[in-house]
């Protein structure tokens, strides 16, 4: 472990077969002064510093959860950007709020898998934001079914599709827009301002000749007034849900 960098949990229990490790991304020039020797592709050293420090801090992550299946190395870098996994290898790396986290597992046991971590928006966010992240039918859903304020929620789905995209970017090799998903369902369990469940997300369109229009998928999702955290995972044999 570096001096700079802290452990903090990835909140999801993603089952035994994936590996989690995360850190607190805090003190940005200490972390870029002990993981600046680090080999990674993509670096971006022009960057603002806390671009540069949570690269870092995600790359260091993948790597230490990459041991843990005894791959050694860290991921590479693909043109469009996205992290490039050692064959046989299903990832996902996430930075923001103040964190870096990363989850691996063996292809054997997940086809794919997306996390994202974000900071809860602010009670600013305006309406053409929303309009962008949900339609109508899925606002509806999630204020009549969570009693939060409309930020926190908001969040809540910008959130899960993330991790959908991330889950299925490299089954497909394209991201696709918020409307090509729409929350479907909400279950779970609210604690005053935290709630802990899954989002259902539904394909709005075909995504490719596998991934078609009306398949469902299960966004896990943990949240606080200032942090959501979401999953989902990709099955090696898996249903019309995911």
């Amino acid at each position: 472990m570096t001096g700079s960098l802290t452990a903090a949990p990835f909140e999801l229990d993603l089952g035994p077969n994936v590996v989690r490790v995360g850190f607190l991304v805090v003190d940005y020039e200490a972390i870029i002064a002990d993981l600046g020797e680090l080999s990674v592709e993509g670096l971006p050293v022009r960057a603002v510093p806390k671009r540069r420090a949570e690269f870092l801090a995600g790359r260091f992550a993948a790597g230490r959860a990459l041991a843990s299946l005894g791959v050694a190395g860290l991921p590479g870098r693909n043109e469009d950007g996205s992290p490039r996994w050692p064959a046989n290898v299903a990832g996902s790396i996430t930075h923001g709020a103040g964190r870096a986290f990363c989850a691996v597992a063996r292809t054997e046991h997940v086809r794919s898998l997306g996390i994202d971590v974000e900071r809860v928006m602010g009670p600013e966010t305006k309406a053409e934001l929303r309009a962008r992240i949900c339609g109508d039918e899925e606002w509806a859903l999630l204020t009549s079914g969570l009693a939060l304020p409309d930020h926190q929620l908001l969040t809540f789905a910008f959130s899960a599709k993330e991790s959908l995209y991330k889950c299925l970017h490299p089954l497909m090799g394209r991201f696709m827009d918020f409307a090509a998903a729409r929350v479907t369902a909400v279950q779970g369990s609210q604690h005053g301002s935290s709630f802990t469940g899954e989002l259902t997300l539904s394909l709005s369109v075909d995504w490719s000749e596998q991934l078609r229009q009306g398949r469902q998928f299960r966004a896990q999702v943990a949240a606080t007034p200032e942090l959501v955290q979401s999953a989902v995972l990709l099955p090696v044999r898996a249903n019309s849900a995911g």
